[in-house]
């Protein structure tokens, strides 16, 4: 049996994920601002062609209509959950709503993903 630390004290940030993300201005604008637009701008523009890349030049998989979509929303859903936490993680007054952005934000990553999963790995490719 695993003893327990008797200073132990549970919290919202036991996860890494859900951890204080590390603080300045590098991590605050690139992996809060930069990275996120870029991720949120590629799901938009699956979102509307509805149509997505993915691979590498020998192995490339093309993905349209719903899977593209699906694929949209899992990379918006990565661009929004890097925005919670490296933005508004770094904000201590408003931690509480980065949470719960992460938390929203992993819901539909899971779900679009999930989707693309079971259509691409299941049914095949598109």
């Amino acid at each position: 049996m695993i003893p327990r630390s008797p200073n132990r004290n549970a919290s919202a940030y036991d996860h890494h994920w859900e951890d204080i993300p590390n603080s300045g201005p590098v991590q605050k604008w690139f992996g809060g601002v930069i990275l996120p637009l870029f991720l949120i701008g590629y799901g938009i523009a699956c979102i509307v062609a509805r149509h997505a890349e993915m691979g590498d030049q020998g192995h490339r998989l093309e993905l349209t209509g719903p899977r593209a979509f699906a694929y949209g929303i899992a990379a918006g859903s990565m661009g929004t959950f890097l925005h919670c936490h490296y933005f508004w993680g770094n904000i201590y007054h408003l931690s509480a709503y980065a949470v719960i952005g992460k938390i929203i934000s992993l819901m539909a990553f899971i779900g679009g993903l999930g989707y693309l999963i079971v259509q691409v790995g299941v049914f095949g490719r598109p």
